[in-house]
């Protein structure tokens, strides 16, 4: 058995095959971009989008994914929440959409009171709430580079589905 040295971390190339035709949507309104070191050949644009932070070029208004750090997420539940369902029910309306949360889910799920006062329950069911009221995919990225990945494979894959008519 092989024992890996302490500190060393063993890094993973992520491979990525761009679909012929793929452009990356990113909302304007995106403060904090995701890709600022995007796969070869990915071709990137800012856009405004309708709903979500990101979607791909042809499809903006059928799939969309939303980004939220750990702090958004938490005031987008609670003292603007009211906003964020209208985000959602407009996000119902896509064929397909999908929340990112930049955070390990028992993070997420805990409610740390550093970062909210919401009860680590009303948290729970919000999250239940999100995935089956409003159909939406929930994703809780460790890291930047698999937010980016889960972002990219689901776009990606969407759009090849789509050019070849099967969704």
């Amino acid at each position: 058995m092989k024992i890996k040295p302490s500190g060393i971390k063993k890094v993973i190339k992520q491979d990525y095959t761009i679909p012929e035709g793929f452009i990356l949507i990113i909302d304007t309104r995106e403060q904090d971009p995701l890709f600022r070191k995007p796969p070869k050949g990915l071709l990137i644009v800012r856009d405004t989008l309708q709903s979500g932070d990101y979607s791909c070029k042809g499809f903006e208004d059928v799939i969309a994914i939303e980004r939220k750090g750990l702090n958004d997420f938490y005031g987008s539940i609670g003292k603007g929440r009211d906003r964020f369902k209208r985000e959602l029910e407009r996000l119902r309306g896509y064929q397909w959409s999908g929340l990112v949360i930049e955070a390990e889910e028992h993070t997420v799920l805990s409610a740390n009171s550093l970062y909210t006062q919401m009860h680590p329950n009303a948290v729970k069911q919000t999250v239940v709430s999100i995935e089956l009221r409003y159909r939406i995919g929930i994703y809780y990225a460790k890291t930047r580079t698999d937010a980016e990945r889960w972002i990219l494979d689901r776009l990606m894959y969407f759009y090849t589905l789509k050019r070849k008519g099967e969704l």
